[in-house]
């Protein structure tokens, strides 16, 4: 947790009037430390924020592999009371951050600047371990904070500074109490020292060479010795001086060396990370030119993220036979590259042999997410409307809090005319982001279309009521 961020959480909310917001002030509770509910309302309401500026990738691949990622450091670390979620924030800046209650936000440019998983893995280690240790809460009671400061406000603070608008927002409060009170915190270097042993030990258990850790740190602190102004944002908002990386380094003495391979899921991931943070035309040009001068670190990965490119570009036949190179240069095939060739197929208005492509991946790659979104696109485009339903209602046995799920059975329900149930759906996916209000919204949408199944519509009242429960603040 940053000295920055924490300063502009504590300007913005002791600045401001009270927001409006479906959260309660932390009142006299805070003279006491945050509870693990409040820690938890902070980070919702953050998530919230995060989603409604666009800057959280939805991509499939990327969710599901950092969430794959972190629950197998999760794992290692012990930690059970803590629900994590891990995502991608669509930012080419090198950053990573921590929110209350065990939110772990991973920007695309660091995902692209591993070199190896373990770096990627120590990093969110790292985070973890802010998170396990209570770093915020910990904070926030030595300050002993205000009355009136309420949780949405440092929410509203977290996506600010996750966001880069840190520095623009702590400019207009100089001079102001607030900023006097962000320049006496003392706690950085303790924590992210504690953050760092906790992490090495994390990545340890989990399988992961615990040298990537000091090794990528010192690695991005040799690339901006020309100044300050050049450094990661990662570097900013969690301050590595050499001493913590001589700490680190100092944890290894006498630990035997350990190599760990990459993942094939890592290497394709960091290319659909790269891919997806360029511009389409910028992408092609990247990838022809690295292929033709051969500075590639995989080029089944990197024949992927030209074959993403082309199919960007509208150029669906050369993404196909760069696909097929792809499967060559590996000598197998993946589910990223499976998934990539049912897309290309739907794009090409060939929805058959999506769905074929689809359902033989999904077989073969079970614990893909990306491929049952697919199956269930492919169905739908293929008019299969029973059938898609049918899938959708399956993989949400499995899958019960996944919204995107939801929002294919709203499209789903819509094409059959079904308006009610449709409604009903969309609810769900508002409801499983948070988004109560739109959520009551599509309920009460759904009571005005005039069916009149008494049974239905004493659901849709039911649900009304327990999503405004949800919405009404939390008693203190």
């Amino acid at each position: 947790m940053s000295r920055r961020l924490i300063g502009l959480m504590l300007a913005i909310s002791l600045i401001a009037a009270p927001v409006q917001a479906d959260l309660p002030n932390l009142g006299e509770s805070s003279q006491e430390g945050l509870s693990p509910l409040q820690e938890r309302q902070i980070g919702e309401s953050a998530m919230r924020e995060l989603r409604r500026s666009g800057a959280m990738s939805e991509d499939p691949e990327l969710v599901a592999y950092l969430r794959q990622l972190g629950g197998r450091l999760q794992d290692a670390s012990g930690e059970t009371e803590i629900s994590f979620v891990f995502f991608p924030m669509l930012d080419r800046s090198i950053n990573a951050f921590a929110i209350p209650g065990g939110l772990v936000g991973v920007h695309t440019g660091l995902m692209v600047l591993a070199q190896h998983e373990s770096e990627l893995a120590s990093v969110l280690s790292h985070e973890i371990a802010h998170v396990t240790q209570h770093h915020f809460a910990r904070l926030l009671e030595g300050q002993k904070m205000a009355p009136w400061v309420t949780l949405a406000a440092l929410g509203l603070a977290i996506v600010a500074a996750s966001q880069g608008s840190g520095d623009v927002a702590m400019a207009s409060l100089m001079g102001s109490q607030a900023y006097m009170i962000q320049r006496q915190l003392d706690y950085t270097y303790q924590f992210e020292q504690e953050a760092d042993r906790i992490g090495m030990q994390t990545l340890q258990k989990a399988g992961f060479d615990q040298a990537a850790m000091p090794m990528f740190f010192d690695r991005m602190q040799k690339s901006t010795r020309l100044g300050e102004g050049n450094a990661p944002e990662f570097l900013r908002t969690h301050p590595v001086t050499y001493k913590r990386i001589s700490d680190a380094q100092s944890r290894l003495k006498d630990k035997p060396y350990q190599q760990v391979k990459d993942s094939l899921d890592f290497l394709f991931v960091r290319e659909k990370a790269r891919f997806l943070q360029m511009d389409e035309q910028d992408a092609l040009n990247y990838y022809r030119k690295t292929l033709s001068e051969k500075k590639y670190a995989h080029l089944p990965a990197h024949l992927y993220g030209l074959a993403q490119a082309q199919l960007a570009v509208f150029d669906a036949d050369g993404a196909w036979a760069t696909l097929q190179k792809a499967k060559q240069a590996l000598g197998k095939t993946h589910a990223s590259l499976e998934y990539l060739a049912g897309s290309i197929r739907l794009s090409q208005k060939r929805p058959v042999e999506a769905l074929q492509i689809f359902k033989e991946a999904s077989k073969r790659f079970p614990a893909s997410r990306a491929l049952v979104y697919g199956e269930i696109d492919a169905l739908i485009a293929n008019n299969q409307q029973a059938d898609a339903l049918a899938s959708t209602q399956y993989a949400i046995e499995l899958y019960p809090s996944d919204a995107y799920l939801y929002q294919r059975i709203a499209k789903i329900q819509g094409a059959r005319g079904d308006a009610v149930r449709q409604h009903q759906a969309q609810a769900e996916y508002y409801a499983r982001l948070g988004e109560y209000t739109a959520a009551i919204e599509q309920l009460q949408q759904a009571q005005n279309t005039g069916n009149t199944d008494f049974y239905l519509l004493s659901a849709v009242e039911a649900r009304l009521k327990e999503l405004k429960q949800l919405q009404m603040p939390l008693s203190k």
